[in-house]
C-alpha cells in the first residue's frame, strides 16, 4: 500500500506529542526508593541511592553493603537526597542486601537497618578484565552538598553555596559558638556569632577583592573546616563599586536572607537534627584560599 505525503505528515504529527512526552519522561530522575526495593547492577557500575526527600534525618547516614568499594554518605542535593557507591569488580553475581546506618564520632556506622536490594548480575571474564579500567575512569564523587538557596547556612562543611564579593551572609550555628568567632581569607574580619538558646548566628561580608573559588569558614582557634562557600566571579566595574561602597546602588543587590537573623533563625530550626547528627568534616578540599 502506498502512503501519500500528506498521510505520512499527518501520522508524523500525530507521533510528535507522544515522541515529546517519552523524552519528558526518560529524563525524569529515578524515583526514592522505599525499603525492600531491587536495584539491578554490574560489578564495576557506580549506584546512585535517593532516599524520599522529607526524611532529613536521613542526612549524614552511611549507605552499606559488602559489595561496594567503599561505603556510601547520603548528601542532600535538594531536591532530593542521595548517595552513591560502586560496585566492587570482583563481586559474584546474586542479590545482596544494602543497609543504612548513623555513623559514630569515629566515622564507623551504628544501628544499621536493611533498607533495598542489589541484584548484580553475571558478566564475562572480558568484562570482568576490563572492570578496574572502568572503575579508574569513572568521575570523582561529588562531595559537595545543595541545601535549598533560601535556608540557612551552613548545614555541613559542604554545604557550599556562591556569593558575590561585597555580599553580606548570614552563617548560623545550631548547637554551639556563642561568643565565638569565625575566620575566613575571605571574610573582610572575624564575625563574633551572637544569639538565644540554641541557635547563633553572624553577618559576614565577603571582601571585595575576594578572587573567585572555593573558601574555607573555621571557629577561631580550631582547625576542622566548619564551612565552605564558593566566591562568584564579577567584573572590575562591579568590584569597583563593592571597593567604594556603592554595591547596592551599582548592582540592586541585597544582603544574603532578606530579613537577617529572623530568618535565619527559621530556616535553621528545620535542619537542627541533621547537624547534630553530623560526623567528622570530610577531608578538606584545595580550595584557592583557605581560612
Amino acid at each position: 500500500m502506498r502512503t501519500g505525503g500528506a498521510t505520512v505528515l499527518a501520522l508524523l504529527l500525530m507521533m510528535t506529542p507522544a515522541a515529546s512526552a517519552f523524552a519528558t519522561q526518560a529524563a525524569d530522575p529515578p524515583a526514592p526508593l522505599s525499603d525492600g526495593d531491587e536495584l539491578t547492577a554490574r560489578p564495576g557500575e557506580r549506584l546512585t541511592f535517593r532516599s524520599p526527600p522529607h526524611l532529613l534525618g536521613w542526612i549524614g547516614d552511611s549507605v552499606t553493603s559488602k559489595i561496594f568499594i567503599h561505603q556510601a554518605t547520603l548528601k542532600m542535593h535538594d531536591p532530593v537526597i542521595t548517595a552513591e557507591a560502586t560496585v566492587a569488580c570482583d563481586t559474584p553475581p546474586g542479590v545482596y542486601p544494602v543497609e543504612r546506618a548513623m555513623p559514630r564520632p569515629d566515622g564507623e556506622p551504628v544501628d544499621a537497618a536493611p533498607w533495598v536490594t542489589v541484584k548484580v548480575v553475571a558478566i564475562d571474564e572480558a568484562e570482568r578484565a576490563a572492570c578496574p579500567g572502568k572503575v579508574a575512569a569513572l568521575p570523582p564523587e561529588q562531595v559537595e552538598e545543595q541545601y535549598p538557596a533560601d535556608s540557612a547556612w551552613p548545614h555541613s562543611p559542604w554545604d557550599v553555596r556562591t556569593f558575590q564579593p561585597g555580599e553580606k551572609v548570614t552563617p548560623t550555628e545550631t548547637v554551639m559558638g556563642y561568643d565565638e568567632r569565625l575566620t575566613s581569607r575571605g571574610f573582610t574580619d572575624r564575625p563574633v556569632m551572637r544569639g538565644v538558646k540554641a541557635v547563633v548566628t553572624a553577618t559576614a561580608t565577603i571582601r571585595c577583592d575576594a578572587e573567585p573559588g572555593l573558601y574555607e569558614v573555621r571557629w577561631v582557634g580550631k582547625d576542622e573546616v566548619w564551612a565552605r562557600y564558593r566566591v562568584a566571579q564579577i567584573d572590575d566595574a562591579t568590584r569597583a563599586s563593592c571597593r567604594d561602597g556603592r554595591w547596592d546602588l551599582a548592582t540592586g543587590r541585597t544582603p544574603w536572607l532578606v530579613g537577617g537573623t529572623a530568618a535565619a533563625l527559621a530556616a535553621a530550626g528545620a535542619y537542627v537534627l541533621v547537624r547534630r547528627r553530623r560526623g567528622p568534616a570530610r577531608p578538606a578540599d584545595s580550595g584557592p584560599s583557605q581560612a
